[in-house]
């Protein structure tokens, strides 16, 4: 039976899904046709067994929480997605429903029917990252299309696969990093996201998006500019398949004149120099602490940091990159596009998604509604997208 340790960061996941759920991935795909869904029940069925990571729930405590293969498949449903433009959280309450990491499913996928049909692909953040995610769709359309799925059995977590390439520790800086939008308002809780289309092609596209962040948060007052960006780690062992937490952080400071290829030299650093392998010291002692007390103290987080105006980053930039769409089309669909919801935080002051198919590239932001509340968050992706350059 398929099992493996529950990573410390995955513990924080769990925490967060109590103060903001759902915490889950939520990777959507758009495009043409009408569900065979008997066919879906089947591929999900036979897609998730090859890779069981989409079907494990948590069992143990403390150092010895682990993922374990339930055996159930993951829910399959249809829903009424008439009512939703696509374009940000309004008329979607079918993308609010929680996923359960301890009993089940803590994986999904939706079959939203309307003028635009669209896939949604939804795992609990605590058992998937987003390349997991997307790989676990590939695979379920593998089936659909008649093909044998690859599988996946990885045990790996992040900080084994960390292991292997890096041991250096890194500590977390002071919480001095503003905010795009600006003060937090005293009302309100929860977060928001919205999604705008870009036509063409963009050089660079995490790089520039970076600079325009930090010069629109500077608009509101001077102070620091720190970006997180998750990166992959899966490229770091070859051939290693895995529906887990293989995500590490990098990170960059933004200096006033900071340039588009100041930032795209200093990610290239970071990564020739292993920098995604350093997880925070003191992960392991974490370990021992109960969820509870995790949760207590985020949520004392939350209210110091938007009290403050002063955070441990500015938010976080997700470049996902474009996707080959003919792998993500069967079972009476095909895909013409897809995005992917932020799965934001109320201690980050934005999580951004970069994605991009065909002509076109999507950008997705989800941001605390204390943040994004008297059209800032409108304002501020208005900001970003109208300094972009695209290639001529």
């Amino acid at each position: 039976m398929y099992s493996r340790k529950v990573s410390f960061n995955e513990r924080f996941y769990l925490a967060t899904d109590r103060i903001t759920p759902p915490f889950c991935n939520q990777m959507i795909y758009e495009g043409a046709g009408e569900f065979e869904v008997e066919k879906w029940k089947a591929a999900v069925e036979s897609a998730s067994r090859a890779n069981p990571g989409s079907r494990v729930v948590m069992k143990g405590s403390l150092w010895r929480s682990t993922w374990v293969d339930s055996g159930l498949t993951p829910r399959l449903r249809t829903v009424d997605g008439s009512a939703w433009s696509g374009m940000g959280d309004e008329g979607a309450p079918f993308l609010e429903t929680e996923l359960d990491p301890y009993n089940g499913p803590s994986c999904e996928v939706v079959l939203i029917t309307g003028n635009v049909p669209r896939v949604a692909f939804r795992t609990h953040h605590a058992v998937m990252d987003g390349r997991g995610t997307i790989f676990w769709a590939e695979e379920i359309f593998r089936v659909l299309r008649g093909e044998e799925p690859a599988g996946s059995g990885s045990a790996l977590t992040d900080f084994d696969l960390a292991q292997t390439f890096q041991k250096e520790r890194r500590y977390p800086p002071p919480h001095e990093f503003i905010a795009p939008t600006g003060r937090a308002e005293k009302n309100g809780g929860g977060v928001t996201w919205k999604r705008r289309r870009l036509p063409g092609k963009f050089k660079n596209f995490l790089a520039q998006v970076a600079v325009l962040v930090a010069a629109e948060a500077r608009k509101r007052g001077p102070g620091k500019v720190r970006l997180a960006i998750p990166v992959d780690l899966r490229p770091r062992m070859e051939g290693l398949r895995s529906t887990g937490n293989l995500t590490n952080t990098i990170y960059i400071e933004i200096a006033p004149d900071a340039t588009v290829n100041d930032i795209t030299e200093d990610i290239s650093a970071q990564i020739r120099g292993r920098y995604d392998g350093r997880m925070y010291h003191g992960e392991k002692i974490m370990n021992h602490v109960p969820l509870w007390a995790i949760v207590r103290e985020l949520r004392k987080l939350i209210r110091q940091k938007h009290a403050e105006g002063l955070y441990h980053n500015s938010g976080i930039i997700s470049n996902l990159g474009k996707l080959d769409l003919s792998k993500f089309s069967g079972g009476g669909f095909t895909a013409e596009s897809w995005f992917a919801v932020p799965p934001c935080q109320e201690i980050v002051p934005f999580f951004m998604v970069l994605a991009g198919s065909g002509r076109h590239a999507d950008l997705m932001v989800g941001m605390p509604r204390v943040l994004a509340g008297s059209g800032r968050l409108e304002e501020f992706m208005g900001a970003v997208i109208g300094g972009l350059c695209a290639e001529q």
